[in-house]
């Protein structure tokens, strides 16, 4: 209330103002804090922009050093600190300077939301970026938005529900919206997102600034629905041209690409020097790029590569979505084809990614019914992926990864063998995930390979022993040959303790190393032992020593992988 029991009168006006010019500005402000400072650091010698990318609801741009042919933002140049804060000083000035007050405030906001933006995700997404780096971050992006919104609330009357309310509406809730079309991570990663902005909101609104701004006229609110419309409409038909021109090459350049026989021969068993290799990045599976790749890969004695196409299910849903995206299939089959040509032989391994958190070792089903709708999906995912394999010719078909809760159901597993055998002649495995899974799992013998997808831990003195013996007691049971449709360490300190965690902690590329020497010294020359995947090399070759992922890429692992495989008498 106001002095004299006045109700505080709201400026409709004032509000959708902010409104209009919520997307503009915000869209702005991710250019200049994810493109300018890269298009600054390209002057640099020798240092280019690698892509510039510009979607409706993101801005990416990449500069790269000297040397430096990777597709990944991953392995950019990262532009210092100081210079995004240089770049959002200018930036925030002009518009002080530019702007009136509310709209100011609105720009200076945005600033610190897009910065915030990057550190957030890695943060509590990617969990790649050491965790005082992005709590830094985030606290300073913090401080921008929160100077930005005192400003925008300059116009609001004295009341700290009704400021709040306003800021979050005007600010938060949209900021959330927009996040929530990029597409990244769950659903509930753009409610996440929403937090800081909200808290800043509520910081904000304990500050009371004098209400000394005129209302804001109607012009203001056609001006920002002009610049929403000019902007979308101008990234719509730039995106149109890009699009038709990749598409158009893409055609080409898959009509050009020699196709493998589907009616040759399949050796049952081979010995596989291989690695995963998966579509990341910019990259994908677009055949330019994945080409480059190989050969680079083929020059450490690879033999052998798994591609890993995505399917997605929601946790507890039996539905599975498939084929689509940058794993779609001409896709798979033209980066298999570019394989054969340069004598390489090709794991389809299509792959589940469970939303909502969790991972295929989480999908269970108590109803029957639900379980029986799961495998009749997952036999539909199947039959696709097995005639992919047959038409074009891939070495060697993995029917499943690590579903640790369902293949105690073995007489359905059994069932999706001989679905995929219907229509693929060649070699099957399944990758089990290490411990009780692979151990107890009681359908190897219609399988051609046994498949450990080897995360076993090692003890301090990286000794085997244990693991040996645990994978040859499931060997001898069956009689079978072994492959590791996976297998991998992280290039924090210490991987062998849990070799599946990424949680970032101290680099240490040398204790990488040390465990794929010790995987390697231990299964290479054993005679039922038939190859390894790494996991993974990126179609985009993201890795490097800044990196502390799987990829062994640009890393010690790398060089010991080489030594093997090219010199491993195998």
């Amino acid at each position: 209330m106001l002095p004299g029991g006045r109700l505080p009168k709201l400026r409709a006006a004032d509000w959708l103002s902010c409104l209009s010019f919520f997307y503009p500005f915000y869209w702005f402000a991710l250019f200049l804090v994810n493109a300018l400072p890269a298009l600054v650091h390209a002057s640099l010698p020798g240092h280019r922009v690698e892509f510039l990318r510009l979607g409706f609801f993101s801005v990416q741009a990449a500069c790269f050093p000297p040397g430096e042919t990777s597709l990944s933002l991953r392995n950019a140049d990262r532009p210092s600190f100081l210079l995004i804060a240089g770049v959002i000083l200018v930036a925030g000035v002009l518009a002080g300077r530019l702007l009136n007050r509310r709209l100011a405030g609105l720009f200076i906001a945005s600033l610190g939301a897009a910065a915030i933006a990057q550190p957030f995700i890695g943060l509590f997404f990617l969990r790649r970026t050491p965790l005082a780096q992005s709590v830094a971050a985030v606290l300073a992006a913090a401080c921008v938005i929160v100077f930005g919104l005192r400003w925008m609330l300059s116009a609001c009357p004295h009341g700290l529900a009704i400021r709040f309310m306003a800021a979050a509406a005007l600010f938060a809730l949209p900021l959330s919206l927009f996040h929530s079309q990029t597409g990244f991570g769950p659903p509930r990663a753009a409610l996440l997102y929403a937090l800081p902005p909200l808290a800043a909101a509520l910081l904000a609104a304990f500050s009371k600034l004098r209400d000394n701004l005129p209302p804001a006229p109607v012009s203001h609110l056609l001006a920002g629905a002009a610049a929403s419309l000019l902007l979308a409409g101008g990234l719509h038909a730039n995106n149109a041209v890009r699009e038709r021109e990749r598409a158009t090459a893409l055609r080409a350049t898959l009509a050009a690409i020699p196709k493998s026989a589907p009616g040759a021969e399949y050796p049952k068993l081979f010995f596989q020097k291989g690695v995963n290799f998966t579509a990341e990045g910019r990259a994908g599976y677009e055949p330019e790029y994945a080409a480059r790749m190989l050969d680079r890969l083929k020059a450490f004695g690879v033999n052998s590569i798994a591609l890993v196409p995505y399917g997605s299910m929601r946790k507890g849903s039996p539905a599975i979505r498939y084929g689509g995206g940058w794993e779609r299939a001409e896709l798979v089959e033209a980066v298999t084809n570019l394989a054969h040509a340069r004598g390489l032989k090709v794991m389809l391994k299509p792959q589940i990614w469970v939303g909502g958190g969790g991972y295929p070792g989480d999908v269970e089903f108590p109803d029957p019914r639900d379980r029986a709708q799961w495998f009749a999906n997952y036999g539909e995912m199947v039959d696709f992926y097995a005639q992919l394999a047959h038409r074009s010719h891939a070495d060697i078909f993995c029917v499943g990864t690590e579903f640790g809760k369902l293949t105690m159901h073995e007489a359905e597993w059994r069932g999706l063998i001989a679905r995929a055998r219907k229509w693929y002649s060649g070699p099957l495995t399944y990758a089990a995930l290490q411990g009780p899974e692979f151990e107890t799992i009681g359908f190897w013998d219609a399988l051609d390979y046994i498949g450990l997808n080897n995360y076993y831990p090692l003890p301090d003195d990286l000794s085997t022993a244990a693991v040996v013996e645990k994978v040859e007691t499931v060997q001898r049971r069956f009689g079978k040959p072994v492959i590791f449709p996976e297998a991998g360490f992280s290039s924090f300190a210490a991987p062998h303790r849990q070799p599946w965690d990424e949680t970032p902690r101290a680099l240490s590329m040398e204790d990488q190393a040390r465990c794929y020497q010790a995987v390697l010294k231990a299964f290479y020359k054993k005679p039922w032992f038939h190859g390894v995947y790494w996991w993974k090399v990126g179609t985009d070759a993201y890795g490097g020593p800044r990196d502390g992922s799987h990829t062994p890429w640009g890393k010690p692992a790398m060089d010991v992988v080489g030594q093997w495989y090219r010199g491993g008498s195998r």
